[in-house]
């Protein structure tokens, strides 16, 4: 009996870690996707993910990554930077997880929004731990809601013009600021 029970937690185990490899996959095409000019608009108030008022797409988004939205953990500055593009407005959120730095970058708008999530790769950090200038290796995860064919795009152009982020893959403490 004990070895039926090993065999089956080992196949859902790797069932997951397949549906994790080819979620990160498709959060690497998401990142390869064209870099588009934009309009930065002044940065404006926003609630927090976890408040009731927040943008319904965002909290779509934000649970189909598998966050919990009453965790205590929750960090964020609620600003959000403001974006035109082709006439449509855009907001891009930031928040991260007190207790491990994990973050989510997401972008919003009346219709849509979609997000990526970077966890520190912690099996990769030396005994020693790591400091404010190394750059770790993440488990990236994402996830979209709603139509909006621009989204991940401008996305994309405001984290590469506007935060250190080079690589979506990696982290470095306070790089999404220039």
């Amino acid at each position: 009996m004990r070895i039926a029970q090993v065999l089956i937690g080992s196949l859902v185990l790797f069932q997951s870690v397949s549906l994790y490899a080819e979620s990160a996959k498709q959060c690497l095409k998401y990142w390869n996707e064209p870099v588009v000019q934009f309009e930065l608009l002044k940065d404006t108030q926003c609630p927090h993910v976890w408040e009731d008022n927040f943008n319904p797409h965002g909290k779509k988004v934000v649970e189909k990554i598998g966050f919990n939205l009453k965790n205590n953990n929750w960090m964020s500055a609620g600003i959000c930077s403001h974006i035109k593009y082709k006439k449509n407005n855009y907001y891009i959120y930031w928040a991260d997880m007190k207790h491990n730095k994990t973050d989510l970058i997401m972008i919003f708008n009346d219709n849509a929004a979609f997000s990526y999530s970077r966890e520190i790769d912690r099996t990769k950090i030396s005994d020693s731990g790591y400091t404010d200038k190394d750059v770790l290796d993440v488990n990236l995860s994402c996830a979209k809601v709603g139509s909006d064919s621009d989204l991940i795009s401008v996305l994309n152009s405001y984290i590469l013009k506007e935060t250190n982020i080079k690589n979506i893959y990696k982290y470095q403490i306070a790089d999404w600021f220039k």
